[in-house]
């Protein structure tokens, strides 16, 4: 049985993987795992980007883009899963490292501008407090 750990040990490990340009037999099951254990996940911004981002790394690996199907999971995987975890969250952290990690490598990443604004979309609408 999948749990919210290993949702985030398979994505992990999948990335280390391509992130090398190789894939193998495991990661695409394993990555199918993390779409079919997401409500297990109760941040709901999480959920929508892991299961957009997810799909696209799947479609990436079919295509045999590995690296960048790599930096796609490489930008999700510190997300919280749990309220636990996103009340120590540093969403700061998110935007300053991680996210201009993968936009330093914006032209090696297919589908990289409508992977970061999903993204950044998701996040914001969990973060952003409108002015009324």
């Amino acid at each position: 049985m999948t749990t919210v750990g290993s949702i985030k040990a398979e994505i992990i490990s999948s990335r280390n993987i391509l992130m090398a340009g190789r894939t193998n037999e495991h990661i695409l099951p394993c990555l199918e795992n993390v779409i079919a254990a997401v409500d297990l996940i109760n941040v709901s911004s999480t959920k929508h980007i892991l299961v957009h981002c997810v799909k696209e790394a799947i479609d990436q690996i079919k295509g045999s883009e590995y690296i960048s199907a790599g930096r796609i999971l490489n930008l999700i995987h510190n997300l919280p899963l749990t309220e636990e975890g996103e009340k120590r969250w540093d969403v700061n952290y998110f935007f300053s490292i991680e996210l201009a990690a993968f936009l330093d490598d914006f032209d090696n990443v297919k589908n990289a501008g409508h992977i970061a604004l999903y993204v950044c979309g998701q996040i914001a609408s969990r973060y952003m407090v409108l002015d009324s």
